[in-house]
């Protein structure tokens, strides 16, 4: 058996690069429902698939990681970076964790049909000016610092064209994306039986927070890697998202209850002499609270160079308003220095990973403390 176990750890690691960790995977879908294709027969939609990594020992902590990858992205993100490194996946296998990766309903592994919507795309531009080579363009003053992005940061650059062939379509629809994950999200809790760390990315916390409001109590903590935002509106595509409901277009769970969002939402806006303004509810009557993600372990993480560092503080700050203890960390003021958008794709991508741990593992250790006392 030992000899078995040993031809079995040789070969994972000789099918894997030297700087990956041995797993073991399996897949599957969650989510969608048989619907009449029109021609008196059924299709499957809005399905999700999962990619499910297990230490090879299994795993040593209780709580796997789920991660949501963001726009135009697919979980790719996570396996490996552009510039040949090793991505988080291996990071926290190599930790113990257990970890399942998505693809956002109708992109990637998880099908997509013409009766779901139209579909849009990411230029090499848009992705030079806000995630790769902000500092070429200085759309906004901290575009300057960014120097963690491998490369120059544009198209004939071998990393960067490595970075944009792996981008996707994506559905226009963020209230049919919405709805969609949110209903495979929470079946995928479901499935998993067990409290999970959601790890979450730019248009993708938005599900983070939308799932958890469905199932707060089968989540250990949900991180927001530069969140969507900032509510209400949107800093870069203007008009493309109202968030109507304050951090996503369809409806969270607020107390008292809200019926439409423009009339119980009462909004206040914050000026900002420096940067964009800030939209959150008004001090009068009363914010609405987020019962549900209340319940919920939260962490913000921005990056010191990126487009959401003007607007982030504007979430964490109705989230905060809302009843939800949300903790933000500034990467550049915990010093870890030039990061942009893609903070998991950089050079010191492994420094932010072990500050996120760092982070989980004190909360999971804070109720052996309590129960010590």
């Amino acid at each position: 058996m030992a000899t078995l176990l040993f031809l079995f750890l040789l070969l994972l690691n000789t099918c894997q690069s030297h700087d990956e960790v041995p797993y073991i995977r399996k897949y599957f879908y969650v989510g969608g429902e048989y619907a009449d294709n029109g021609k008196g027969e059924h299709i499957f939609k809005d399905q999700m698939y999962v990619e499910h990594l297990i230490p090879v020992r299994g795993p040593a902590k209780q709580n796997p990681i789920v991660f949501f990858h963001g726009q135009a992205q697919t979980g790719t993100n996570w396996l490996n970076k552009p510039d040949g490194g090793r991505g988080w996946a291996s990071y926290f296998i190599e930790h113990g964790y257990e970890c399942y990766i998505i693809d956002q309903t109708f992109r990637g592994r998880s099908p997509w049909i013409p009766e779901n919507g139209t579909m849009g795309a990411l230029s090499a531009e848009q992705l030079q000016k806000f995630f790769t080579a902000p500092a070429k363009y200085m759309l906004w003053p901290e575009a300057k610092l960014h120097t963690q992005w491998p490369g120059s940061g544009v198209m004939g650059d071998p990393i960067f064209d490595a970075y944009y062939a792996s981008t996707v379509q994506f559905l226009e629809s963020q209230t049919r994306q919405e709805t969609t994950i949110q209903a495979a999200g929470a079946a995928l809790l479901d499935r998993i039986g067990r409290p999970a760390i959601l790890l979450t990315h730019s248009q993708a916390t938005v599900h983070g927070w939308l799932v958890a409001d469905t199932r707060p109590d089968m989540i250990h903590s949900v991180i927001s890697l530069e969140p969507a935002g900032p509510p209400f509106e949107n800093f870069i595509y203007k008009g493309a998202y109202n968030r109507a409901w304050g951090l996503s277009n369809i409806a969270l769970t607020y107390a008292p209850p809200v019926m439409d969002p423009e009339i119980d939402l009462v909004k206040q806006t914050i000026e900002v002499p420096t940067g964009p303004h800030c939209i959150i509810q008004a001090d009068t009557p009363p914010p609405r609270q987020l019962p549900n993600l209340a319940k919920v372990k939260m962490l913000v993480v921005t990056a010191e160079a990126s487009y959401h560092r003007p607007t982030d503080w504007c979430v964490v700050k109705y989230l905060r308003q809302a009843g939800v203890s949300a903790e933000h960390i500034q990467l550049g003021e915990v010093g870890i220095r030039g990061n942009g958008h893609m903070l998991f794709l950089e050079s010191n991508s492994d420094d932010i990973a072990a500050l996120l741990r760092g982070w989980i593992e004190k909360q999971e250790a804070e109720p052996e403390m309590l129960l010590q006392l």
